[in-house]
């Protein structure tokens, strides 16, 4: 009789890597969670768990080309967007926003979202967007622009035109 476990049930990393990123629903949260899963001292992506599934190595490629992945598509965000997004990733941490604000931008601490091998260019348009909206979070935290959005990403620019009787 053959009896399977959840635990014998391995899934690949990438399989893993897309579970987690469902826990994980906006671009920024998911540049954070993989910058957390590299080492700074090294460069290398560890994953304890997952490297039980595959080799460290493979755990390794697949956590850096995802960062890359997923940092381009940071850079594409809307300033608007990237500031709401750094404001949910903010309140979702253990410290009070403020403070954390602060905190990264007298040391940068978001310096380790950055990517190996990443262009210049790309390194500073992130590097200037995030340092601009941490200040205006700070200025201004209640900012309408980034309150979250009803069910439609793209609010209404222009009222609905009113519907006229059919005949």
């Amino acid at each position: 009789m053959l009896c399977i476990t959840w635990g014998m049930i391995l899934k690949s990393v990438e399989d893993q890597l897309e579970l987690t990123f469902r826990y994980l629903p906006t671009c920024f949260s998911q540049l954070a969670f993989l910058a957390s899963v590299r080492d700074s001292y090294t460069g290398r992506y560890l994953h304890e768990g997952w490297a039980m599934q595959s080799s460290a190595e493979q755990v390794h490629e697949i956590l850096r080309r995802t960062h890359k992945d997923v940092f381009n598509l940071v850079l594409k965000v809307p300033f608007v967007t990237f500031c709401r997004e750094l404001k949910e990733y903010l309140e979702s941490l253990a410290n009070t926003q403020q403070r954390t604000m602060t905190l990264w931008l007298e040391l940068e601490s978001y310096r380790d979202m950055l990517p190996e091998g990443m262009s210049r260019v790309s390194r500073g348009f992130f590097l200037s967007q995030i340092k601009i909206a941490l200040k205006v979070l700070l200025t201004i935290p209640e900012w309408s622009l980034i309150q979250a959005q009803p069910a439609s990403l793209h609010p209404l620019l222009v009222p609905p035109l009113p519907r006229h009787l059919e005949n």
